[in-house]
């Protein structure tokens, strides 16, 4: 009699430990196949899966960076194309973070003066283009989101921004992947090489501007 109330206590605190695990494992990135777990909030979390649904529109870089008429709220061009700025815009709609456009519109409108706007000629806030602008877009998530001064704590989730050129100008921006490539996370971005959305250990490989984080 002891040894089945023993048995029947064991299975009963396994099936409590399994259940707790998986409760858990929802607050985890668990996508690096057992190698590394790490804690992300939800928030993270939905800007992570956002960045990764983008892999799955296949977009091509646009090459003419032409300026586009869209719709607003929630406007597009065809999301067969786009450069690294639509990346990031498509993946906090995709993770129901926000819509970047309609964000950057009221802001710029409240706050002109706050934007780099004078760089492009600018004189009012335009819904078609503002947070298509890396520059833009930086102002934005300094504002809003936490700012990361260690270029090492890196965490997936996180906004990345570069000056490729090092010219004092801002011009790339991505979104840190939880998948990991030479001990290095990598970062999903849209850029003239490769030529298409993509998830890359490129990081490192140009001046980081901007490193940001949600609340």
């Amino acid at each position: 009699m002891i040894n089945i109330i023993s048995i029947i206590l064991l299975l009963t605190f396994a099936c409590k430990s399994k259940i707790g695990d998986e409760f858990k494992s929802n607050s985890f990135s668990d996508t690096l196949k057992g190698k590394e777990l790490i804690e992300l909030s939800e928030k993270q979390m939905n800007v992570l899966k956002g960045a990764k649904q983008t892999l799955n529109d296949k977009a091509e870089y646009d090459m003419s960076m032409a300026y586009y008429t869209i719709d607003f709220p929630n406007g597009d061009i065809d999301e067969t194309i786009g450069v690294c700025t639509d990346v990031v815009v498509r993946a906090l709609r995709y993770g129901e973070i926000c819509d970047l456009q309609e964000e950057l519109n009221v802001d710029i409108k409240k706050n002109f003066k706050d934007y780099p706007m004078k760089r492009w000629g600018a004189k009012k806030a335009d819904s078609n283009i503002d947070h298509r602008r890396v520059m833009n877009l930086e102002v934005w998530f300094a504002k809003n989101w936490e700012v990361i001064e260690d270029e090492s704590n890196i965490k997936p989730g996180d906004i990345i921004v570069w000056d490729m050129n090092q010219d004092g100008y801002s011009d790339h921006i991505g979104i840190v992947s939880d998948t990991k490539l030479n001990g290095r996370y990598t970062v999903i971005h849209n850029h003239p090489d490769p030529g298409y959305i993509a998830e890359e250990d490129k990081i490192y490989r140009w001046k980081i501007t901007g490193h940001y984080r949600i609340k």
